[in-house]
């Protein structure tokens, strides 16, 4: 079972054999049941949970979940050393160096996945330690098979990393993910992630941010040459985004998965 966690929603697939059934969970969940990623309702998350597994014949599946988006904080890291190390956690939690996470790595969940490249450089998420607990608690409560918990960011990129890893080398991806309130936009170059920003609601708002950020990002690197636009959704605001970028945009079809989230669960849980 693939199943999307969000603040204000859960979205979920099965996986079965060689692919994916139709989506068979979207729900929107009552305000404040979930807050920045953190379930503050845990019994009543775990019984709707269990109650979705019962109805659908599904408490003897394995579950894939993947956080709410507000529960990861995430960087880019190059490892000092000419390789990565064996155990790259437990060297993390070592030289524990300076990234202004909002939780100390002490006190907080790793995940590590190696960027494609030259360099030994490595997608660092991290999540509250304690917020993970209390997700892990609420599919106890549901009495599911949760094997694991993933970082959204990892997830939408493992789904469109094919697509990115040929991408010329002075093309600068601008890819938008709208989010319940406002967007989130992640600027790449091919695979790799160089820039993370929030959007604003208001679309006017949107488009001037978007063509700052991809401004900003220009004036530091002066080899792109060319830019590409990915939206995981349509956006109102699509074709004044086009205009001021002077790009076309492309909706990403995660078909048949039920969004990019989705896709990259499975595509990570195939490459393990």
């Amino acid at each position: 079972m693939l199943l999307e966690l969000q603040d204000d929603a859960l979205k979920g697939q099965v996986l079965r054999g060689s692919g994916p059934e139709p989506v068979s969970i979207d729900l929107p969940l009552p305000p404040l049941t979930c807050l920045d990623g953190q379930p503050l309702e845990k019994e009543p998350l775990g019984d709707l949970i269990g109650d979705l597994l019962v109805r659908d014949g599904l408490l003897d599946a394995v579950v894939l979940a993947s956080l709410p988006e507000g529960a990861v904080e995430w960087r880019v890291i190059d490892w000092p050393s000419a390789a990565i190390p064996d155990d790259p956690i437990e060297a993390l939690r070592t030289i524990d160096p300076t990234l202004s996470f909002s939780v100390p790595l002490a006190e907080a969940t790793i995940d590590l996945r190696h960027l494609p490249g030259a360099t030994p450089r490595m997608l660092l998420a991290v999540a509250s330690r304690k917020l993970v607990e209390d997700w892990i608690d609420v599919f106890n409560l549901a009495g599911a098979q949760l094997e694991r918990l993933a970082p959204p960011q990892s997830c939408r990129l493992a789904a469109v990393n094919a697509l990115l890893e040929v991408a010329p080398g002075d093309e600068l991806t601008v890819l938008i993910h709208p989010l319940a309130v406002g967007a989130r936009l992640l600027l790449l170059r091919r695979a790799e992630p160089v820039f993370d920003w929030p959007l604003p609601e208001d679309d006017d708002d949107l488009v001037r941010e978007v063509n700052r950020c991809v401004a900003f990002y220009r004036r530091q690197d002066s080899s792109v040459r060319r830019l590409r636009l990915l939206l995981s959704a349509p956006l109102p605001c699509q074709d004044n985004l086009q205009d001021a970028l002077g790009v076309r945009a492309e909706i990403l079809t995660p078909e048949p998965f039920g969004s990019l989230v989705l896709q990259g669960l499975a595509t990570l849980e195939s490459v393990r």
